[in-house]
């Protein structure tokens, strides 16, 4: 994506619809004041319906130009400071996760969703994350993980530009889940 937000191939970015988005955070049945983590944020596709699910959210975005532009539709200034939203620019890779009990709703990078897949495993204070990946890789790592599950479907045309072959939602369970 450029520094003006277009979609881009450099990044791999597909952003979601917001039915579609509304439609996943519904099913992750987020409760009032969990603290979620929308890893890979993008333009807050699913920030936006969190935070109307009352979820204080940690918003977290690699790209500069997209970080910026979720600042601008989210003005806060960190959970200290009373805001429900806090925008960090990391890499998903590396970004510290919480020691505090915590959930994942995301639209990850696809490109690294086997890296992410083991720090959500290995993280003891997850209790659930429910990620939007290829339907192949829903439905492999189903078979192979005991505490993942399949959720729901994403058509292709739930992106923008549309995905190629559609993708489902990965249920993680934490330790704590």
């Amino acid at each position: 994506m450029s520094a003006g937000g277009k979609p881009g191939r450099q990044w791999g970015y597909h952003s979601l619809d917001p039915r579609a988005a509304r439609r996943i955070v519904a099913g992750a049945g987020i409760q009032t004041d969990d603290l979620v983590l929308d890893l890979g944020a993008g333009l807050g596709a699913l920030t936006a319906p969190l935070l109307a699910a009352g979820a204080r959210v940690l918003a977290v975005e690699l790209h500069p130009g997209r970080v910026e532009q979720l600042r601008r539709r989210f003005p806060c200034g960190g959970f200290g400071s009373g805001w429900s939203v806090e925008i960090r620019r990391g890499d998903l890779r590396t970004t510290p996760l919480p020691q505090c009990p915590y959930r994942v709703v995301a639209n990850p990078p696809w490109s690294i969703l086997e890296s992410l897949r083991e720090r959500l495993l290995r993280s003891p204070s997850l209790i659930r994350a429910d990620l939007v990946v290829p339907r192949w890789v829903a439905r492999k790592w189903a078979t192979r993980y005991s505490r993942i599950g399949l959720g729901g479907s994403v058509a292709s045309e739930s992106f923008r530009p549309s995905a190629p072959a559609g993708a489902a939602v990965a249920v993680i369970v934490g330790r704590r889940g």
